[in-house]
This record gives structure tokens, C-alpha cells and sequence, in this order.
């Protein structure tokens, strides 16, 4: 599993994206949920319009930005992998018609701050199917890692 004790100092904003209601394209929103009422200022669950999270983004004034996005990079179920906006050009990863590139490279423009994305294999996007042990066990997992994150830097 991915380890993020190498992200980047400074001040950590997450945002999740994805649409619950697809099974594991929620990934993103769910670890946004999970971790939004302890940090209500920076966590946002952007759901499927990211780019209407912009301005609350830039008031929050991060130095990163940590976008959680279900992908299909052709991984494992659950699989976590971490990839900037360069990654992600040209390539299908997100679930999400609008290129989430041009979007992470919008809020490094407007914010200044390090923008990555935590891409997690999706093994269904089926319409009202239950989220798969395997992307819930790395959503559990994203949680853990990301609250570290966040309770070391989000006041500095």
C-alpha cells in the first residue's frame, strides 16, 4: 500500500471526488466523508464537480493539495497510486469525463501549492452496487495515512 509519509510539508488540503452512488468510483468522496468533520477547513467532498470546489480551495490557502479519485490504471482492486498532473495527461484514469489533468493544473496555477493525486483501483463502477472490500479496505487505509498528514501540518 502506498505510504505518505513523504508528502510534502506545509499546510494539506484533501479533496475527494467521485460519485457514490457507482460503488467504488465513491472512494474519493467516502475518504473526504470519513475525514471532513474533523477537518471541516481542509477536507472537501468535491462529489463529481471538483472544479466547483476551486475558491474554497484557494481560501484555505494550501502548499498541497491531495486529490483521492477511483481510476482504472489497470491495477489491482484497492490498489493506490500516487500521480501528478504530467501522470495523468493523456491518460484514462479518472471515472470522470472532465480531464482531472486540466483541473489539477488550474489549482496549481490559483494556489501556488503541490498538487497530487491518490488514484484507487476501481474493480466496478456498477450503478448502486456496494463498494468492494478491496477499495474499502483502502479507503480505511487512505483515512489513516492522511489524518497523520493532517494533524501535522494542517496548522503550520
Amino acid at each position: 500500500m502506498l505510504n505518505l509519509k513523504g508528502l510534502a510539508g506545509g499546510k494539506v488540503v484533501v479533496v475527494g471526488i467521485g460519485n457514490t452512488l457507482r460503488a467504488d468510483d465513491g472512494a474519493g468522496s467516502l475518504v473526504a466523508e470519513r475525514l471532513r468533520e474533523r477537518y471541516p477547513d481542509v477536507v472537501f467532498d468535491a462529489a463529481q464537480a471538483p472544479e466547483n470546489y476551486l475558491a474554497p480551495i484557494r481560501r484555505a490557502d494550501p502548499d498541497v493539495v491531495v486529490l483521492v479519485d477511483a481510476a482504472d490504471f489497470g491495477g489491482s482492486p484497492g490498489e493506490v497510486r500516487a500521480a501528478t498532473a504530467e501522470d495523468v495527461e493523456g491518460l484514462m484514469m479518472g471515472t470522470h469525463a472532465a480531464p482531472l489533468s486540466m483541473f489539477m493544473r488550474v489549482l496549481k496555477d490559483e494556489t501556488g501549492a503541490d498538487v497530487m493525486l491518490l488514484a484507487v483501483q476501481a474493480a466496478t463502477t456498477t450503478l448502486g452496487a456496494d463498494m468492494t472490500r478491496e477499495v474499502t479496505d483502502a479507503v480505511e487505509n487512505l483515512v489513516s495515512q492522511l489524518e497523520e498528514s493532517l494533524d501535522g501540518r494542517s496548522e503550520t
